[in-house]
């Protein structure tokens, strides 16, 4: 048993409930892993650490003309790469900001595989799973691919879940509802994005995938008390958020 594992676990605080702040921050908890040394849990706490500044690139991206961008510092290389002029030129908004989030999910799979976590491959691929049948529902594709061909595999029932409340949550999003539509509508999300977490990692093991599990919950709880209104008024219009 790794004891360091064992330390940071029996150290960090229950999660609260959706909504209510956790008793550490995010920063607070990278610094205790960093802490602890290894280079396992410095590329977690980097990958984890990268999210925000990820964020708060591509909003500076999608706002500020070409001319005025910045090319994020803070940011793995695989990623700080497509934020390039040339790159982002003549292609549609949404298809460069799925790119970039498609690349963060994938370097965290990569991650999980380099650190013998099967959760965050896990993680990846429904979360991947939920942007695609989120950007299906958006495009009125409803139950087919892109190619017009039926999915070959029944949605994980936690998504089903997840779609159906925030489709009901979007569908009352009209006229002077929209923004509480789409802050529910993401609320719907990140509440079936916990119960997966919850769910896929059992309590007490003081492994690996328990430390992710624990991360990525309290990743949420933050990002979804950072939701504003200028941010909640693009959630009906993204694929889905980080």
């Amino acid at each position: 048993m790794d004891t360091r594992l064992t330390y940071l676990l029996t150290l960090l605080p229950p999660l609260p409930p959706l909504g209510e702040t956790p008793l550490l921050s995010l920063a607070e908890v990278l610094i205790l892993l960093r802490q602890q040394g290894g280079s396992d849990l410095e590329l977690l706490a980097g990958l984890l650490a990268a999210e925000s500044p990820l964020q708060h690139a591509l909003d500076e991206w999608i706002v500020n003309p070409p001319g005025s961008r910045v090319v994020p510092g803070a940011l793995p290389p695989a990623l700080r790469a497509l934020f390039d002029e040339e790159l982002v030129a003549g292609v549609p908004e949404e298809v460069w900001v799925g790119v970039v989030r498609q690349t963060y999910l994938e370097l965290l799979s990569e991650a999980g595989r380099r650190l013998g976590s099967d959760l965050l491959p896990r993680w990846s691929n429904w979360e991947r799973s939920l942007r695609q049948e989120l950007a299906r529902l958006r495009a009125g594709r409803g139950d087919r691919d892109e190619s017009g061909h039926e999915p070959q595999q029944q949605l994980d029932a936690r998504l089903e879940v997840a779609l159906a409340a925030w489709s009901a949550a979007r569908s009352r999003g009209q006229g002077v509802e929209e923004l509480g539509a789409a802050m529910a509508a993401e609320a719907a999300l990140d509440v079936a994005r916990l119960a997966f977490l919850a769910g896929e990692t059992p309590r007490y093991s003081f492994a690996m995938d328990e430390l992710v599990a624990y991360l990525l919950q309290l990743r949420l709880l933050e990002r979804h008390l950072r939701l504003d209104p200028l941010r909640g008024r693009a959630l009906l219009k993204e694929v889905a958020a980080l």
